[in-house]
């Protein structure tokens, strides 16, 4: 566990930060990768959104793929998400990709020290 992603991780849900993606998309499991052990705080907090409408079932019928995330295909289709991650900030601004931790720290206007 790295603390300063912990907290990255934390910031970014308290900032209304998004992440939209899908559970087969190779880069949202890079970017995963980056956050570590933090992954699942931006998943329990809804920084995450799972886009795929596989996914957007009642939780007890979710596939196994979709990993506990229970999709909101209707909200990925109003925002427009074509490519994954999407990562949409408070201030409305879209990034598109993966993107370095401090990248999105310093579009969230979260504290970020990488160790």
């Amino acid at each position: 566990n790295d603390p300063a992603i912990d907290s990255l991780a934390t910031c970014l849900a308290d900032n209304g930060v998004k992440e939209y993606g899908a559970f087969w998309c190779p880069n949202c499991a890079k970017q995963a990768k980056m956050f570590g052990s933090a992954e699942s705080i931006l998943k329990e907090r809804g920084v995450y959104v799972e886009c795929d409408p596989r996914c957007d079932v009642p939780e007890d019928d979710l596939p196994v793929a979709c990993k506990g995330i229970v999709g909101q295909t209707e909200l990925c289709l109003e925002k427009g998400v074509d490519k994954y991650p999407t990562w949409e900030f408070a201030d409305g601004q879209i990034v598109l990709g993966v993107q370095d931790l401090s990248i999105l720290a310093a579009k969230s206007g979260c504290p970020f020290n990488e160790a």
